[in-house]
């Protein structure tokens, strides 16, 4: 187990990385100064080439130890914000992976960050902490990865040690390295403050977790504007979220469908594919450079039981067994450190690409949700304003008709001297019988009133039957003929109440409730529909232009991220080809330096 340092995070910042940088032989380099926004990884170990060609590491450190720190240039509000914009292609290092003891609880492994003369300690989930701060700032953005979190594999084989063992932390080490300036190389998060806050030292990560932007961000991220998710604007609450596993209907782009396509073959092939046989191939390594450990341990116990040449010749041969061990062992650490690291990152790349694809498509989909709804709504509307126009049509010629059945029988009041009959008095009660009828909707249309039409009776009842061929006129020509006899919706039965002599308690409460359900008004209830459905289509007008904004800028962001990240990718595969054709003529060439050193030192011996 590596020494850990003591409490201080800063004591010896300087030695200690100096010392850190000379002694392990498989730190990973980051980023080529000189091509800074294409992300890429690489690694150096002893005697073998690196993913990469090795930098200066001396041109990033401080000289002096005790030299005091530049000051702050006009226009940075810190000194990290000056480091890493007014100097982009500054190497960001992780000099010290350690055991942290301060506080209560059993510890946890620190990483100490150097950016420039400044030097800060975050654990691990912190920097998990500020990826998915970042993934939820920039949806639109491929955000790299971070190593993965301890297998269930690694706490089985050691429940008590796993967040110790050095391959692990060695590994995070380099690749949260990466993880730092491959953010550093991106231009949106290198400049916006949550980076830079975290790899400030005189910061709390705490205090930036639970502080704008971060905890200004909705819940749902699809309800924030995709360029600026710390700041959304109210239209945005009423945006849908849709099903992760809805489906446009009417199709997506085909570019992004393509992009989606490619993104999963590429995991598939990479992870189930290449890393996995990868991995085969250095367990097959590890298991012949045990087996060459054990064969040169024999050879070198049997020239102890020999004598004279034969001794010697053994000797030497068990030397080129033990040498061809030792680079055995440096190949598997070169090629994990300098191949498998990358290739894993980048199966991770291919999940990273799936999820911003996703977040448009979601974008997609809540666009066209919002449009089908307003479609839905202007529908409803419509309807609901077409009911409101029948019945004020017929409302108003209600109105006409009994407006016109009373000036129709007023003259028959007003003639003082007009003898009235019993036979006329029942015609008018069979009069007023067939007006109720049709006002209270109890009658049917369709039935012809039973009134008198002979020429005789109409003769002596003059007035009565003057009443009713007007009213029946009336009717005839007013009532639109494309519909029938309409009841009164605004009539109402007086309702007799009935006393009992027994009465449940319970059951006068149901009624009242049932009674609150039941619409008693509806023409008031159609008009607040209608009013709420105008208040809800300009909601969704107000909306729509939104989604249709956000997915033109979600769009437009990913293309643009999408186009950085093939280049990327295509020089990351590049150079992982290159690192492991090296790798292994390196080893080749010294297996084959030693047995020919073996082979020329027997031959010696046989000359003798």
């Amino acid at each position: 187990m590596a020494t850990f340092e003591d409490n201080n995070p800063f004591a010896g910042a300087d030695e200690l990385a100096t010392e850190q940088l000379r002694t392990t032989d498989h730190f990973a380099t980051i980023i080529d100064s000189e091509d800074q926004d294409d992300g890429s990884v690489s690694g150096k170990t002893s005697g073998f080439p690196s993913f990469k060609d090795s930098y200066d590491t001396s041109s990033h450190m401080a000289d002096d130890p005790n030299a005091q720190p530049p000051t702050l240039r006009e226009g940075f509000s810190s000194r990290i914000e000056q480091l890493l914009i007014g100097n982009p292609d500054l190497e960001i290092l992780i000099v010290d992976a350690g055991k942290n003891l301060e506080g209560s609880g059993g510890g946890y492994i620190a990483y100490t960050i150097r950016t420039g003369d400044l030097s800060v300690r975050r654990r691990y989930s912190e920097f998990e902490s500020l990826r998915n701060g970042l993934t939820r700032l920039f949806p639109t953005l491929i955000v790299p990865p971070i190593p993965e979190k301890h297998t269930m594999a690694d706490y089985a084989a050691k429940p008590t040690k796993a967040k110790e063992d050095m391959r692990i932390i060695d590994h995070r080490r380099r690749m949260l390295a990466v993880f730092l300036n491959r953010c550093r190389a991106m231009r949106q998060i290198r400049e916006h403050a949550v980076f830079q806050k975290f790899l400030d030292p005189n910061v709390s990560w705490i205090e930036v977790l639970n502080s704008p932007p971060l905890i200004s961000i909705p819940k749902s991220i699809l309800r924030a504007p995709p360029l600026d998710t710390g700041h959304p604007t109210p239209e945005h609450a009423y945006l849908p979220v849709p099903s992760p596993s809805a489906r446009l209907k009417e199709g997506d782009d085909m570019e992004f469908q393509a992009a989606e396509i490619n993104a999963k073959e590429y995991e598939i092939v990479m992870s189930s594919g290449i890393e996995k046989v990868n991995k085969r191939i250095l367990k097959r390594y590890g298991e012949i450079a045990a087996d060459l450990a054990e064969l040169g341990a024999r050879y070198n116990a049997w020239s102890l039981n020999e004598v004279n040449t034969l001794a010697a010749a053994i000797e030497n041969v068990g030397q080129a067994v033990d040498l061809t061990y030792i680079s055995t062992e440096e190949l598997i650490s070169s090629l994990s450190s300098s191949f498998s690291e990358p290739l894993g990152e980048s199966a991770q790349f291919a999940a990273v690409v799936k999820a911003v694809l996703k977040y448009r498509h979601q974008k997609a989909l809540q666009y066209e949700i919002t449009k089908n709804s307003l479609v839905v709504k202007k529908d409803m509307l419509e309807g609901l304003e077409r009911t409101e126009m029948e019945s004020q049509r017929i409302n108003e010629y209600l109105l006409r008709r009994d407006d016109h059945i009373i000036r129709a029988d007023g003259p028959i009041a007003s003639v003082p001297d007009a003898p009235v009959s019993q036979e006329e008095i029942a015609k008018a009660e069979v009069t007023a019988e067939y007006a109720g009828a049709h006002e209270n909707g109890n009658g049917a249309p369709d039935e012809p009133a039973k009134v008198p039409t002979s020429q005789e009776e109409s003769g002596a009842t003059g007035g009565g039957t003057a009443t009713i061929m007007t009213r029946r006129s009336f009717e005839d020509e007013s009532f639109p003929p494309t519909h029938a006899h309409t009841e009164n919706p605004y009539a109402t039965v007086p309702r007799v109440k009935k006393s009992n002599g027994f009465r449940i308690p319970v059951i006068g409460k149901i009624s009242d409730a049932f009674h609150g359900i039941v619409d008693v008004d509806p023409e008031t209830t159609r008009r607040n529909n209608i009013g709420k459905t105008r208040e809800e289509i300009q909601i969704f007008e107000a909306s729509l232009r939104v989604a249709e904004s956000d997915l033109q800028q979600a769009s437009a962001s990913v293309k643009v991220d999408l186009a950085r990240y093939d280049k990327t990718k295509e020089q990351d595969l590049r150079k992982m080809m290159i690192a492991y054709a090296k790798c292994h003529i390196e080893w080749a060439r010294k297996n084959l330096e030693s047995w020919e050193r073996a082979k020329a030192r027997i031959e010696e011996i046989k000359v003798k």
